[in-house]
């Protein structure tokens, strides 16, 4: 992740630039995106694609993939707009498409780590025709306990992807 969404990981410190980026991009509820959520996502990018600049190990990333939602019916999805935004000015593809929520979930926050899993099996599938020896970086707003994300690349891995590279904006205390 770019950083905590609070200074130091500390619940008690003041959020931190990217996490006070993440929640201006991001509206709650039913509420639609406006202007500003979609221009504190392009703020997100920014920073991301000058982490991506920073460390090359990320450099052989051929495509760009956003973590599909819990909810594919919301119409304002961050990690996509995030994935698009990086790979068009980082000149990889943008294969979100071939990666889908299958089944409705609930979100897993709040949920014990031990159940966290078996919410996650069979909701995502992913396109194998696509992914057949690519380089994938999985993006992906929020970094919680990292199984979401994992279970995503693990799917990847399954269609042939070869690697699997996570990029998150922030990772909460």
């Amino acid at each position: 992740a770019l950083d905590y969404e609070r200074t130091a990981g500390d619940p008690n410190q003041p959020q931190t630039e990217i996490g006070a980026l993440r929640a201006q991009a991001k509206p709650y509820g039913i509420a639609l995106a406006t202007p500003a959520h979609k221009s504190a996502a392009g703020k997100l990018v920014d920073r991301m694609l000058d982490f991506l600049g920073e460390m090359t190990c990320y450099e052989s990333a051929n495509c760009v993939v956003a973590m599909p939602p819990s909810d594919p019916a919301k119409p304002y999805n961050l990690p996509r707009l995030l994935a698009a935004g990086i790979a068009s000015q980082w000149t990889r593809d943008d294969f979100s498409a071939h990666v889908v929520t299958s089944q409705t979930r609930i979100g897993l926050k709040g949920l014990p780590l031990s159940q966290k899993l078996d919410t996650l099996r069979d909701t995502i599938t992913v396109n194998p025709d696509v992914f057949r020896r690519k380089r994938v970086l999985l993006v992906d707003e929020l970094y919680q306990s990292g199984i979401s994300m994992n279970y995503c690349a693990y799917r990847l891995l399954q269609a042939g992807a070869h690697k699997v590279f996570g990029l998150a904006c922030e990772k909460t205390f």
